[in-house]
Formats: structure tokens, C-alpha cells, sequence
């Protein structure tokens, strides 16, 4: 007898995973498509609240119209010009907003039936397909041995990187299903989170071609998590059936794989620019306190100076030769001499001795 799937339940992206890789960019693959669709689901309650509020509104004008207008041909000047044109006015304009509420009904009642019709399917509400559905009668318990079971996410990665890159770089469903077949330790929540970060990774590399295998291989892994949690099953239970059900799928349930799919690249090419933004950030602050580290006494950056003191002078520090050193600054003219001097003693190219100090570069 088929299990009673209660409707499936309610499928709820978990967004409070108990461990997170420093680079996702949001607490797990799951949190950042249940948060997206929460929001379409919302834009789309708030438009239909509105627009039925603007139909109430109608309602209720044409009601008080039609109440206007009672009193207005019980009136004792119902006869008359004006009290004639105010009839009509209001007539007209009953009939203007009757209209209008009439095919505001018509559309609604043709947009319900387009929607019976052709339903928007997700991982949220996929489900309530009644008549194409995965049934697991008398799953086959995938025994995983205790010492394969990975402590926290960064064991998982430490000791399965390698096996899950192998399982990403797969083109074909027949291929994932073998693989996981024979790796079900692989099978967890880790695995579609590693697989995003390596997507971001690839993507940072400009390796796009790759970038989408990954991705792909990511809501695979998402798609067997989400029926366990649906079903209340080991995720590693699930595994044969959604590999049965996508080879066989209906339109809708591939599109919204699809759909699925090509919202994760959108977001990994979002978390690139990210990286990348955070990377040009840290190299800045790096340079900034590798600068500030050098700087001289007199707050020169001796880098800086070097560049700009004449090419010989520059040989001489570099080479740290004195004689040419010397040479250097007596042929240098009056007034210019002191200001290199004065240069290369606040960047800390030249530590003054006391005598420096009391002759100045002359003294050199």
C-alpha cells in the first residue's frame, strides 16, 4: 500500500544549518532559494490584495451612486434641467465603474484557469502533483559506516573534496546515480554546499563551462535533500528515487529543475563579484599596512623616495655603496642637496649620525 505523503507535508528550506563554510555566501544553498521564493510568493499576495481592494472600492462607489441616485429621482425637481443632467452623470458613471468591475472579474477568472492550467511548480509546492509522484514503499537502509560519517563541514571537505570534485566534473544523470550509488557517505547536507563554493571558485577563475557542470551537480544534491527532509527520510534513502523520477519526469518538474538551476548561477556570479570586491578590499588594507610599516621617521615612504632621488644616488642605497653615496650628494646643487637629504633621513634611507646632525649632508 503507497505511503500517505500527508501532501508531502510542508517543504521548508532549512536555514538554520548547524555549520557554514566561511565562504558561502549565506548560511546554506537551501536558506538562499526558500528566502527567493518567499519573497516572489509575498509580491504576489500583496498584488492580489491590492487589486482586490480596488474592487471593493468599486463596489461600494457604485453602491452609494445607486443610493445617490434613488434620492435623487424621488427628489420633487426630478423633472427638472439640472436635477436631469445629475441623473444622467450619475447613470453614466454607474455603468463606467460596473463595466470596469466586470472585466476586472473576467480576467481574474481567466487568470485562474490559465493558472489550474499551466501552475508555476518549485521545490516548495512540487508535490502536490497527484498523479506523478515518487513512492518509496520499502526503501533499502543504506548503511554507512561510522568512521565515513564526517564530523562538521570542514572534516567533510578535508577528507571528501577530492571524491566530490569527481562527482561535480559528472555531465550525465546515469553517471551521478552510479557515483552516489557507490559513494553514499558523499550523501549529505555538505555536499551541495561544497559544490557551491566550488562553483564561486571556478567562477572566479573565469572557468565558466565547468562553472555550470557544478552547479548543475550542486541542485542534484539539493533536489535529493529536499525530498528526504519532505519525506522524512535519510537523505541517502532518496537517492534512487529522484534519480527515477528525473529520468522520467514530466515538462514541469524538469522546468522547475531548470528553473532551480539557473537562479544558482545567478547567484554564484553575484558571490564572485563579491569575492572578488572582498579580495581587491584585503590586498588595499594589506599594501596600506605594509606602507604604514615602512614609512621613516619623518613619515616618507622610503619606496616612494627612492623612486624620485637621482638614478646614481638610487644605485648607491640599493648597493648600499658609500663612496658613491657621497659622490652623489656633492654633486648635487646648493639648496637641492639638503632637500634629498632632508628626504632620505625622514624615510629612514639614511639614519644621521651625530655628526650628520650638526653639518648636515655637507659633512658627508
Amino acid at each position: 500500500m503507497p505511503l500517505d505523503y500527508s501532501k508531502w507535508d510542508k517543504i521548508e528550506i532549512s536555514d538554520d544549518e548547524d555549520d557554514t563554510h566561511p565562504n558561502v555566501d549565506t548560511p546554506s544553498l537551501f536558506k538562499w532559494r526558500h528566502e527567493a521564493r518567499l519573497q516572489k510568493e509575498q509580491a504576489k499576495r500583496e498584488e492580489e490584495a491590492k487589486k482586490n481592494a480596488e474592487s471593493k472600492l468599486r463596489l461600494n462607489k457604485v453602491k452609494e451612486l445607486k443610493k445617490k441616485l434613488v434620492e435623487l429621482e424621488a427628489s420633487a425637481d426630478a423633472g427638472g434641467e439640472g436635477t436631469a443632467a445629475q441623473i444622467k452623470g450619475v447613470q453614466d458613471e454607474i455603468t463606467k465603474l460596473e463595466a470596469q468591475e466586470t472585466e476586472f472579474q473576467k480576467k481574474e477568472r481567466e487568470l485562474k484557469e490559465f493558472e489550474e492550467k499551466h501552475p508555476e511548480w518549485n521545490v516548495d509546492n512540487i508535490s502536490q502533483d497527484k498523479h506523478n509522484r515518487t513512492v518509496i514503499n520499502k526503501p533499502v537502509k543504506v548503511e554507512v559506516k561510522p568512521e565515513d560519517e564526517a564530523k562538521d563541514l570542514g572534516d567533510y571537505f578535508e577528507r571528501y573534496g577530492k571524491k566530490v570534485k569527481e562527482f561535480g566534473m559528472l555531465a550525465k544523470y546515469e553517471e551521478s546515480h552510479k557515483f552516489l550509488k557507490a559513494n553514499m557517505h558523499l550523501v549529505c547536507e555538505h555536499l551541495g554546499s561544497y559544490l557551491v563554493i566550488w562553483a564561486v571558485d571556478l567562477a572566479c577563475e573565469d572557468k565558466h563551462d565547468l562553472k555550470e557542470r557544478v552547479a548543475h551537480q550542486a541542485i542534484i544534491a539539493q533536489y535529493i535533500m529536499e525530498l528526504a527532509k519532505s519525506l522524512k527520510r535519510d537523505p541517502r534513502d532518496c537517492v534512487e528515487p529522484f534519480f527515477t523520477r528525473i529520468k522520467t519526469a514530466e515538462k514541469q518538474y524538469k522546468d522547475a529543475f531548470d528553473d532551480e538551476y539557473k537562479a544558482l548561477l545567478g547567484r554564484v556570479d553575484e558571490r564572485k563579484k563579491v569575492r572578488i570586491a572582498e579580495a581587491k578590499k584585503k590586498i588595499e588594507e594589506e599594501e596600506a599596512e605594509e606602507r604604514a610599516a615602512r614609512l621613516g621617521p619623518g613619515g616618507l615612504d622610503p619606496y616612494e623616495v627612492l623612486e624620485e632621488i637621482p638614478p646614481k644616488m638610487r644605485e648607491a642605497f640599493e648597493t648600499q655603496n658609500t663612496p658613491l653615496l657621497k659622490e652623489t650628494f656633492a654633486a648635487l646643487p646648493d639648496g637641492e642637496r639638503e632637500l634629498v637629504y632632508r628626504k632620505v633621513v625622514d624615510s629612514g634611507l639614511w639614519v644621521p649620525s651625530a655628526e650628520d646632525a650638526a653639518g648636515g649632508a655637507d659633512a658627508e
